[in-house]
């Protein structure tokens, strides 16, 4: 069983980073002397003030003194496919920044979103899209241009061992289908997923099977406490490498949310560590008592 390294995703103080209460330095400060935590997830929106070399290259400096490494550079803004050609240029220009950003800041995996139809970002946040059906079929333009950019962004992390994927989070990421077709066109092993667990428009079953198998990096959020064991498990049989990654989302009572989040998870990794050394499973998961 491979190490079972944990991270706590910085989107996780989203409330104080936006009320100007924290700052990534501050969050690393955190990670460090609080919660003991060795893996940094750093939201580009929130904690990326600026793309400048040597702003980002401060960033790092402050991370190894810290002695934190950097599991993953979750980017939001630019995502792969806009129907608009001049926007969907803009979009990769800007990725293309932030992958430059990605090496000086040594992230071992790398976040960029598909994208969605026509008016799937309309439907994504007026609460109206239900079915995968409401983000609309994916054209075979857009189907092709996702392939030929990851596949050049592949190329781009791959120079210093990383890898690049989507998150099932929002918009065609949600669809299993959409998922397995591009990750088979791709093709390319510094091409993978980071595994939200189990947010899916459909075939759920088929979703995760799927993330697990290709999982780069997770988000744990605290609505899948219940259940999480189920999915660590799972990663751990097939000898996952990423860190298994805290990302909280309430924006209240950030740090002790978190803290009881962390500490859950430590919990359930103790009892899969202790389960594999038995080599038995246990009939009823601790957590699975606790929240019924």
């Amino acid at each position: 069983m491979a190490d079972m390294n944990i991270s706590v995703a910085s989107y996780s103080f989203h409330g104080m980073i936006n009320a100007g209460e924290m700052d990534v330095f501050s969050y690393f400060d955190l990670l460090k002397y609080r919660y003991h935590v060795d893996w940094a997830d750093i939201w580009t929106e929130g904690c990326l003030k600026s793309l400048d070399e040597d702003y980002l290259k401060k960033i790092r400096r402050a991370m190894d003194e810290r002695e934190l490494k950097l599991a993953n550079l979750c980017v939001d803004g630019p995502y792969v496919w806009c129907k608009d050609p001049e926007e969907r240029a803009a979009h990769k220009a800007s990725m293309l920044e932030y992958l430059k950003a990605a090496e000086i800041l040594g992230a071992k995996t790398v976040r960029i979103d598909f994208g969605f139809g026509d008016d799937g970002i309309k439907n994504a946040f007026n609460g109206k899209a239900k079915t995968a059906e409401d983000y609309y079929t994916m054209t075979d333009e857009a189907f092709e241009y996702l392939v030929d950019t990851y596949k050049e962004y592949c190329g781009i992390v791959s120079a210093w061992g990383a890898k690049i994927g989507p998150e099932n989070h929002w918009g065609w990421d949600r669809v299993p289908a959409y998922l397995m077709k591009v990750h088979e066109a791709v093709n390319d092993p510094a091409y993978g997923h980071l595994y939200h667990l189990r947010n899916f428009f459909d075939n759920a079953e088929e979703g995760e099977a799927f993330c697990i198998k290709n999982a780069m990096h997770t988000h744990i959020h605290a609505n899948s406490v219940p259940y999480a064991i189920d999915v660590v498990r799972k990663l751990a049989a097939g000898n996952y490498t990423g860190t298994y990654g805290i990302e909280h989302h309430s924006g209240k009572l950030e740090p002790v949310r978190v803290e009881w989040q962390l500490a859950s998870l430590r919990e359930i990794i103790a009892e899969v560590q202790e389960e594999n050394a038995g080599g038995e499973t246990a009939p009823e998961a601790f957590m699975n008592k606790i929240y019924k």
